[in-house]
């Protein structure tokens, strides 16, 4: 028979023996790197670091504060990982191209390793395997066919019909329109699926399913993200069931998006665009290389993690820092982007910022938005003719402006605001839903847009995938 006498001392004597064990195990490694010092960040709890000073919510903002605490080079402790925040664009580019061996893969979670993605088909959010490399290579090639105009006639097709939608309802759906917009141009050009009102139960399960997986390659997804130990429960357990669901959904979706596609069912501003398109006509990809201004706005200051797969030690600002095998390294675009050493009046929106004293874009323009190194959007391409096309036939058809709408929580008129209560607080930061009012420039414009709609609904043709051309 067992009693307190004879448990504890045994207990007591394996506890001791493992936690000499784990401090002499400590003292080695740490003894082993002392030469080298992680960046500087916040002070840190034993074992949890810094997992408690860590919000839920609104991680960009957190990043941000941080770097500017810090420096640009910060070091933070989550449960056992090392995360490196870059808040500096030469910093950035210097470690994640120039060594980019050593910083190109992506930090996989383990309820995504084990549950959500156990195929590894989101590949461009997966460790340097084989599919990551295939995946690549055919985005890439079908970039290839966006490069030499293949999407285009499509995009303004797009651009038209939104400008439909928007005159029909004077913006006062303006949020869903935009959204319909960029959904239908990537769905029709990889799989021939137009979404002409964004009411269509395919494009809701599309972005439904989307929403979801966004949320699910999130380190708040699951209670195993933070302690992989609990995982070892046997037997039916939420997570399980909520990523075997999603897998069942998205599965359904690939189904019917590929078999779809295989059968075939499926004010300066202002100023710039009058002068260069003239008001008897919508704007094209022609008049591109003839509109800065509206470039200038395409320039976008919103990425993904990186993953070290080997030790590194990187210099700043004097300084040597050792940047461990295994870290988590953002690079903190919404920093970088609103960088007050670079960036006059950081906080506004001026694309004026972007060109020079005659008008002309700036040369040499360096961004983080896209990402870095070997982990750089394939699709920036196909991305930013999508922004440009309808930014500008937006500009020209209509005067966008605040709305005096009011407000149902407040009974007020509507009150803007860019701060965090604005914003979905999701590590894809995007705002919520606002109202805005969209007053066509003319009567003439308003029929121009008809006018060229009509035109532009007759072919077809641009509806079919682009990978059928290839």
């Amino acid at each position: 028979m067992y009693t307190l006498d004879n448990v504890v001392p045994s207990t007591v004597t394996a506890c001791s023996i493992f936690f000499v064990a784990l401090g002499i195990g400590y003292l080695w490694r740490s003894n082993s790197k002392a030469h080298h010092k992680l960046p500087p960040g916040p002070s840190r709890l034993p074992l949890l670091g810094n997992v408690l000073q860590v919000p839920g919510k609104h991680l960009t903002t957190y990043f941000r504060r941080m770097v500017e605490e810090y420096g640009g080079l910060v070091s933070l402790k989550l449960a056992g990982s090392t995360v490196i925040l870059v808040g500096d664009l030469k910093l950035a580019k210097h470690l994640l191209e120039k060594h980019s061996a050593k910083h190109s893969s992506r930090p996989v979670l383990p309820y995504v390793r084990k549950y959500v993605d156990p195929e590894n088909d989101f590949w461009a959010l997966g460790e340097e395997c084989e599919s990551h490399s295939l995946g690549r290579k055919l985005t890439t090639g079908i970039m290839s066919l966006v490069r030499v105009g293949k999407t285009e006639p499509l995009q303004e097709y797009e651009a038209a019909l939104n400008v439909q939608h928007l005159l029909g309802d004077g913006g006062k759906d303006w949020f869903h329109h935009i959204e319909r917009v960029a959904s239908s141009t990537v769905l029709t050009a990889a799989f021939g699926m137009h979404c002409p009102t964004g009411r269509e139960l395919e494009l809701k399960t599309f972005l439904d399913v989307l929403a979801e997986a966004i949320h699910l390659v999130t380190p708040n997804a699951s209670i195993i993200n933070k302690f992989p130990f609990v995982d070892l429960i046997p037997g039916p357990m939420p997570w399980r069931a909520r990523a075997q669901s999603f897998r069942k959904r998205l599965d359904i979706l690939y189904e019917k998006l590929l078999d779809d596609a295989l059968t075939g069912k499926a004010s300066g501003m202002n100023t710039e665009i009058d002068y260069v398109v003239g008001t008897d006509r919508l704007p094209t990809f022609k008049d591109r290389p003839l509109l800065p201004y509206v470039e200038a706005i395409v320039r976008v200051r919103a990425g993904a993690p990186h993953q070290s797969t080997a030790d590194d030690v990187i210099e700043h600002q004097g300084e040597q820092y050792f940047i461990p095998k295994g870290s988590i390294i953002f690079a903190v675009t919404w920093a970088i982007e609103h960088d007050q050493s670079k960036f006059e009046d950081h906080e506004r929106f001026m694309p004026e910022r972007f060109l020079d004293s005659e008008g002309n874009l700036k040369p040499n323009y360096e961004t983080s938005v896209y990402g870095f190194g070997r982990r750089l959007c394939p699709g920036i391409p196909f991305g930013e003719r999508l922004l440009w096309i309808n930014i500008v036939t937006m500009l020209w058809t209509f005067n966008i402006r605040a709305s005096d709408e009011i407000d149902p929580k407040t009974a007020l008129p509507f009150q803007y605001d860019d701060s965090n209560a604005a914003f979905n607080g999701d590590l894809a930061k995007s705002p919520l839903k606002f109202p805005a009012v969209f007053e066509p420039r003319s009567s003439l414009r308003a029929e121009v847009a008809m006018r060229e709609w009509i035109e532009c609904e007759k072919d077809l043709n641009v509806l079919m995938p682009v990978m059928k051309d290839s």
